[in-house]
């Protein structure tokens, strides 16, 4: 016996139709019943993110009624696929949705007894929260009978009875021992209410998470974390007192705005560390971003000697060369296996070739390590000191990081100038973040320029912070 959605429990037969038609083609009863399936998990992703960065109620008003559709088109096409009795078509053509089960209930046949293979969430109830519901649940004899109280006009009360605790009276009539059954079955109600909802909250966290295991392109270490919220209330700074409230949440947005995250590989386990504790020596950076995979990293001195393409770099799977195995070269997961590894290596060959000459661009020797990037952060002013603990120096995020094109503008000019242009090509067609005060041209122009002295001040910091 399972719960229908549909409006009653039944013995209902689960009909999953095959992937491939006769022809070899694809299914459109098995797509549908996917699209239904994928329909519902997005209908409780919106349930789960509503409200946390936008307000969602019209949008998951609608998509709930489509949503429905697509389920209700779901069970149709397994009352097809089942090929139950269904009365004579009213016209040519594909029938609509609603016509499916017209025939079938002009035919004598029960649309419940199949259903379509969508795994819908039914929450779990846990029995001894059941037991408590029938224990104090009362059968009415009749739900809609009078209330046999009177009231102070010595008149029949016309108010209807309170249903579920066998009571002969409405809610301003009951008897002591009435109130009580009812004050029982409430709480018991809400028990079960509060279970249901629990299990529904738990198994939304759970979806989300699946779909970041599904839908993810990279390892979920890799992954950026999101940015603080940008308030819109408060400037993010002040110019006379310099930054004003959410000092660590401002100096992340601006971290993100300079576009170093998404240049730097392993940047997002920096970036965790540092919203765990913003403020914190190199060690306890180290420590905490080991603790962010302990299957992968038992110290912080291990992942501070870790490479910095460790997990980015594909895996080299023992695949027969293209035409040494023509069989398996034929099979589709083969295929997009194939597909997969390509577009995986070009994308990591792609980055490993220009964040290594975006590193020579600035000036600053080959980073092989988590270390060697930590110091490479230090030495362009986005982690800055913050005082000193046990002869240990503390570091931040600085409030204003330069941005790669203002580090490139004050130091490209003394390296090659191959170099310089792959490293400027690399940022251009990664759309990175401009920088509000030198315009990719200016930088570009440094390709011109002979080499010059030094500046003598040696600063690449941002104009608003410049002395």
């Amino acid at each position: 016996m399972s719960p229908s959605r549909y409006g009653r429990s039944t013995l209902a037969r689960t009909v999953s139709p095959p992937r491939r038609d006769h022809h070899g083609g694809s299914s459109p009863a098995w797509l549908l019943m996917q699209a239904a399936q994928l329909s519902w998990e997005i209908r409780n992703i919106l349930q789960l993110i509503n409200g946390m960065r936008l307000n969602l109620s019209e949008e998951l008003h609608v998509y709930r009624e489509a949503c429905d559709m697509l389920l209700n088109a779901a069970h149709a096409t397994a009352i097809m696929e089942a090929r139950l009795p269904l009365a004579p078509a009213w016209g040519s053509g594909p029938p609509r949705v609603r016509s499916i089960f017209a025939q079938a209930r002009e035919a004598g046949t029960d649309p419940a007894e199949v259903r379509p293979d969508v795994d819908l969430f039914q929450p779990r109830i846990d029995p001894q929260i059941a037991r408590e519901v029938e224990a104090t649940y009362r059968e009415d004899p009749d739900p809609h009978a009078q209330c046999a109280g009177a009231t102070v006009k010595k008149e029949r009360c016309a108010k209807t009875i309170v249903k579920g605790i066998g009571s002969a009276h409405c809610a301003v009539h009951l008897a002591p021992a009435e109130r009580q059954r009812r004050d029982e079955l409430r709480a018991a109600e809400d028990r079960r209410a509060q279970t249901i909802t629990d299990a529904r909250d738990e198994h939304q966290v759970e979806l989300a998470a699946a779909w970041i295991a599904r839908y993810g392109t990279r390892p979920h270490r890799l992954e950026q974390p999101a940015a603080p919220s940008r308030s819109r209330q408060v400037a993010p700074f002040d110019g006379c007192s310099g930054l004003t409230l959410g000092e660590d949440e401002q100096a992340m947005l601006a971290l993100y705005d300079s576009g170093w995250p998404s240049l730097c590989p392993r940047s997002a386990e920096i970036i965790r560390a540092l919203l765990d504790c913003p403020r914190a020596t190199i060690g306890r950076l180290a420590e905490l971003a080991a603790a962010q995979a302990p299957e992968r990293w038992s110290r912080g001195e291990q992942w501070l000697q870790s490479d910095i393409w460790d997990g980015i770099r594909p895996p080299d799977l023992a695949l027969p060369r293209l035409g040494q195995a023509p069989e398996l070269d034929e099979h589709p997961a083969v295929q997009e296996l194939r597909r997969h590894m390509n577009a995986s290596q070009g994308r990591y060959e792609v980055w490993q070739t220009g964040f290594k000459s975006l590193v020579e661009a600035c000036d600053d020797p080959a980073i092989d390590t988590m270390a060697d990037l930590l110091a490479f952060w230090q030495d362009l002013g986005i982690l800055v000191p913050d005082g000193h603990e046990a002869d240990a120096t503390i570091w931040r995020l600085a409030a204003l990081p330069p941005s790669a094109w203002r580090v490139i503008y004050a130091r490209g000019r003394f390296v090659p100038s191959h170099v310089l242009g792959t490293a400027l090509d690399w940022l251009l067609e990664g759309e990175t973040p401009q920088d509000p005060d030198i315009s990719p041209s200016e930088v570009f122009n440094v390709l011109l320029t002979s080499a010059k002295p030094p500046n003598p001040e040696g600063s690449i910091a941002p104009a608003q912070t410049a002395s």
